[in-house]
């Protein structure tokens, strides 16, 4: 963040300059030797590829501190607590690890592996059982139980695939 405000700070100033310029009289004089070095024959503040590339630094820093501003995916689910002005959190990875482990408690079950959406939470179970009747509404009924002791602020939708597997 700031990193994108210095450069849009020095694009504004650049644009300002190299406007003021352009319009035969320079906002303040800045004495470019010391910087400029090989480029002071070639390059004047005056010229439309100095406004440019300034212009060009303003947009870069506005797009960065843009970016910065925009919110990106929460790292845990909040969850209500008994205080208004409190909300927690269970860490994503936690919470996919805990389901797993209860799923795979479950009678039945040999592996399970849980993955969590926005508004879903999907258990993908492995069972080895012949007849698993019964056995993706139990994994589904732990799972619904874990999550409303937990009480998140959204409801999550409960996503149980069951596969079977040979051995």
């Amino acid at each position: 963040m700031l990193v994108a405000a210095v450069i849009v700070a020095a694009g504004i100033v650049g644009c300002i300059w190299a406007a003021s310029a352009a319009l035969g009289h320079p906002a303040w004089s800045i004495p470019y030797s010391d910087f400029a070095g090989p480029l002071q024959s070639s390059v004047h503040w005056d010229d439309t590829g100095t406004l440019i590339v300034a212009s060009a630094v303003a947009f870069v820093g506005f797009l960065l501190i843009l970016i910065a501003l925009i919110p990106g995916r929460t790292r845990a689910i909040p969850l209500a607590s008994g205080d208004d002005s409190l909300v927690i959190g269970a860490p994503r990875r936690s919470l996919r690890r805990s389901l797993g482990w209860l799923a795979e408690d479950v009678a039945g079950i040999d592996r399970a592996k849980v993955r969590t959406g926005r508004n879903s939470v999907k258990v993908r179970a492995t069972t080895r059982l012949r007849d698993p009747a019964g056995l993706r509404e139990s994994v589904q009924a732990v799972a619904e139980d874990r999550l409303a002791r937990l009480d998140p602020l959204w409801p999550l939708r409960v996503k149980v695939r069951l596969r079977r597997r040979e051995g």
